[in-house]
């Protein structure tokens, strides 16, 4: 189906009717920026307002599915079939790009957790929240807090080194699954391109 003469078919129909986008809309029960994007090619409104939207514009669901008028009164089975096949071919489509879509902001927000997690600043407060919930052995660390004119300054004292077991953890860790969610974000935008 294509996405470009069917809504060019639907902005005509809808200027044949004398309707604005937002009167459309109303009728449908959506909104104009949703009639906006069917008329631009950017969307394909959802199965069920096919046959709604069909009505609104005078013609029949098949007609509006290949986006032009028939010649015939009557389609043979396999138009039919081909016209329905089309229209559930694009609603899922459409509904495989809002779910890609969606994964993708998660993984963009992944990113953003293991980007916090490796600042400076994060790994200070993470010490910090450790040392306070009592993480960290006491014989590892010792934690002193003297006060002064600006408040209370809290002093870390460490009397073994650092492993590279908790090295890795606190930065190898979250540096590879930024990598992953970084890869699989731009794979995700690629997929989601596609499906247009």
């Amino acid at each position: 189906m294509d996405n470009e003469r069917f809504g060019a078919f639907i902005a005509q129909l809808r200027k044949e009717q004398g309707l604005t986008q937002r009167e459309l809309a109303d009728q449908l029960n959506v909104t104009d920026k949703a009639v906006s994007k069917w008329e631009t090619a950017k969307g394909f409104p959802d199965i069920k307002l096919l046959e709604p939207l069909a009505k609104a514009l005078g013609v029949s669901l098949v007609e509006l599915i290949q986006g032009r008028r028939q010649q015939a009164d009557t389609l043979t089975v396999a138009e039919a079939g081909a016209v329905v096949s089309q229209a559930m071919g694009q609603s899922e489509k459409n509904t495989a790009r809002r779910y890609l879509r969606l994964f993708r902001w998660f993984l963009i927000a992944a990113c953003g957790l293991c980007l916090l997690l490796l600042t400076p600043q994060a790994a200070i407060y993470i010490m910090f929240w450790r040392i306070s919930h009592n993480f960290v052995p006491s014989d590892a660390a010792e934690i002193g807090v003297i006060g002064g004119a600006d408040g209370p300054t809290a002093i870390i004292t460490a009397s073994s080194p650092l492993s590279p077991l908790a090295v890795c953890l606190e930065i190898c860790v979250p540096l590879i699954l930024f990598i992953v969610c970084v890869i699989l974000a731009v794979k995700v935008w690629r997929l989601e391109k596609k499906l247009k």
